[in-house]
């Protein structure tokens, strides 16, 4: 059948009719069956389709990670019958469900259009049976000379977007939907446009459903005169494993130490706290700039540009596969499926705090994805910096980044090294590389973090951060 898309129904909007066929001011009830929906519309008997509604069919309100997994095992089943697949969706939480299946969804090949109405298929002026035949088309890609898109996509109007990046921005426009972060993938007027450097690439592996997901997390947002008090009392009793941490800006929260500390406390109890921003578009960098390396001393991770939709369901995924927490924490922030644009790696060593010297090397290893990616900048934190040797002189302090193999950096106009002079009661030291080092980066599989000073120290840790990006 793969000359057919499969039309799968959860509910929503879109496939809703009136409780009375003769009464046009009747209530609007489910329909029945895809007869009941497309009778008004002839035309689409013409598309090559089969449908499958779920029982009972659902107001997206009521959408849970139950019926996520249920609409997974059944794409998985039917997978290698059909080009491409439609799911009807309510729009309330269209892009909770699309976020969730493209994590879910492993090596996909094959479009997942998730698409919906703000007014039903049945009313004179919906703007349902465009959404619906768009969604077919591409869907179908190549019955309908559309090129091929193997994605969870969100369909609206006009708009193709990439379903993890998609949010609701208005409850009654027909312009219901926005990817604030990343563009459009098509572009749909007389032609559907498709913009093919934005798609992700077609798997070589094999179509699997990795149906796992543990919804204990919640999403918390600041304000200001918001009492932490509140936020631990949350926290004291229950079994929350993870938090979305609504902040404002680019990453910024209060610094006061008793916020501090009940973020301390969260994070003590083993439960990941993933800041995103407040904002509509933006990004958040965790330990880019001192400011947050408040943030992420107390154990608070970044969420990049991920939207709250994304980020809630890549942390529910994340912990349904029952991994360690630094394992969760360290690919919350690597992009897994095109989610999110920046990735963060994070190295951090504490192999020095017994150590009083003058020269520190800590060597890592370069994570291969990293050597596709665009380097933006890194960090090195050394903190808190003790026991200095001469008191009464300054501290001169230098940090290198090199490669085991030897690489002329001045040749290659490289910035490798950066000195400070650091005063008795600074203690801590934040160096920020640019995206030169990516040349060594390149050449090499390990890295060498070196710290020399004019004088023996001690240092708590040494924390190396890479923020890349991989638009796609």
């Amino acid at each position: 059948m793969l000359d057919k898309v499969m039309i799968i129904n959860t509910g929503g909007t879109i496939g809703m009719v009136h409780s009375d066929k003769n009464d046009p001011n009747s209530p609007l009830r489910p329909a029945n069956d895809w007869n009941e929906i497309t009778k008004e519309h002839p035309i689409l008997e013409k598309y090559s389709t089969n449908y499958y509604q779920f029982t009972p069919l659902i107001d997206s309100s009521d959408m849970s990670p139950e019926i996520w997994k249920d609409i997974a095992r059944f794409i998985s089943k039917n997978y290698d019958k059909y080009r491409g697949f439609v799911i009807l969706h309510g729009t309330d939480t269209m892009a909770f469900t699309a976020s969730a299946l493209s994590f879910m969804l492993k090596n996909l090949n094959k479009p997942v259009i998730l698409t919906g109405s703000q007014v039903p298929l049945q009313f004179p002026r919906s703007d349902a049976l465009q959404n619906l035949i768009t969604a077919i088309h591409i869907a179908g890609n190549e019955l309908y000379g559309v090129k091929l898109i193997p994605e969870v996509c969100i369909f609206f109007r006009d708009s193709l977007l990439r379903g993890n990046r998609s949010r609701k921005i208005d409850a009654t426009n027909y312009f219901g939907f926005s990817s604030p972060n990343y563009p459009a993938i098509a572009e749909v007027g007389a032609d559907i446009r498709v913009i093919k450097d934005r798609i992700l690439p077609t798997k070589k592996d094999k179509f699997y459903a990795d149906i796992t997901i543990d919804s204990e997390v919640i999403i918390l947002e600041l304000f200001p005169g918001l009492n932490p008090s509140y936020l631990k009392s949350i926290f004291e009793a229950n079994s929350i494993k993870g938090v979305i941490l609504k902040t404002f800006g680019n990453g910024n929260a209060p610094t006061n130490q008793e916020f501090l500390d009940v973020l301390k406390y969260i994070a003590s109890k083993g439960i990941i706290i993933v800041d995103i921003t407040q904002c509509t578009r933006g990004f958040v960098k965790m330990g880019l700039y001192e400011a947050s390396a408040k943030l992420t001393d107390v154990g608070v991770i970044s969420g990049a540009d991920l939207t709250p939709e994304a980020a809630v369901t890549k942390l529910m995924y994340l912990l349904g596969k029952r991994l360690s927490t630094d394992k969760i924490k360290k690919l919350m922030q690597i992009d897994m499926c095109g989610e999110q644009t920046i990735s963060q790696y994070n190295f951090l060593t504490t192999d020095f705090k017994d150590l009083h010297s003058a020269n520190f090397e800590y060597n890592l290893d370069i994570p291969p994805t990293l050597k596709k990616e665009d380097l933006i900048e890194a960090v090195v934190r050394i903190k808190n910096i003790r026991n200095r040797e001469k008191r009464e002189e300054p501290l001169y302090i230098s940090i290198s980044i090199e490669g085991e193999n030897s690489i002329s950096t001045e040749q290659l106009k490289i910035n490798n090294i950066i000195h400070a002079n650091l005063p008795n009661e600074k203690k801590n030291f934040h160096a920020i590389f640019n995206h030169t080092i990516k040349s060594i980066i390149d050449k090499n599989n390990i890295l060498k973090i070196k710290i020399n000073s004019n004088m023996k120290i001690s240092i708590e840790s040494v924390k190396f951060s890479i923020f890349s990006e991989y638009l796609r």
